[in-house]
């Protein structure tokens, strides 16, 4: 029997400052819908202004060829540190997690940032799969964010 709780982890090597990455997490995720537009649909502030801890935002995402929904609520946020936590409040995710928290954290390097992405979760039952194609996906995101960023400042 395996444990209903677990996290997953990934780090993640970009070109682009943390200050930019963090900017577009953390204040504004709907910038994704044009930067991977295959992959993020639409992003929505429900509740809140962007980027403040408790802000709620509607996600429509496109995992394994289905496109899905689902609302989270900005749970921790620390500019300092550039790092922001996202937690489930509904939607597709909740048919197999009943908590499930994205962490990230983008930590600046001489050259170039480290991007930290943390999935926390508890699932509903033991034949829920581990997110694990769910956090490739993030990382396919983040890597595409990074090169965005680094692409839009460094062109001439």
């Amino acid at each position: 029997m395996s444990s209903l709780i677990g996290t997953l982890e990934a780090d993640v090597e970009i070109s682009a400052s943390a200050d930019k990455f963090f900017g577009v997490m953390c204040t504004a995720p709907f910038k994704l819908t044009t930067i991977v537009p295959d992959i993020v649909k639409s992003c929505d502030l429900l509740d809140g202004l962007w980027g403040a801890l408790g802000a709620i935002t509607q996600w429509t995402y496109v995992f394994g060829g289905v496109t899905q929904t689902v609302v989270l609520a900005i749970t921790s946020v620390n500019p300092f540190t550039k790092s922001v936590t996202y937690g489930l409040i509904k939607g597709d995710l909740s048919t197999e997690f009943s908590t499930f928290a994205v962490k990230i954290n983008a930590d600046q390097k001489l050259v170039g940032t480290t991007v930290h992405l943390t999935f926390t979760y508890v699932k509903l039952t033991d034949n829920v799969s581990t997110p694990q194609a769910l956090l490739d996906l993030g990382v396919e995101v983040i890597k595409a964010l990074g090169a965005y960023l680094t692409y839009a400042y460094n062109a001439v």
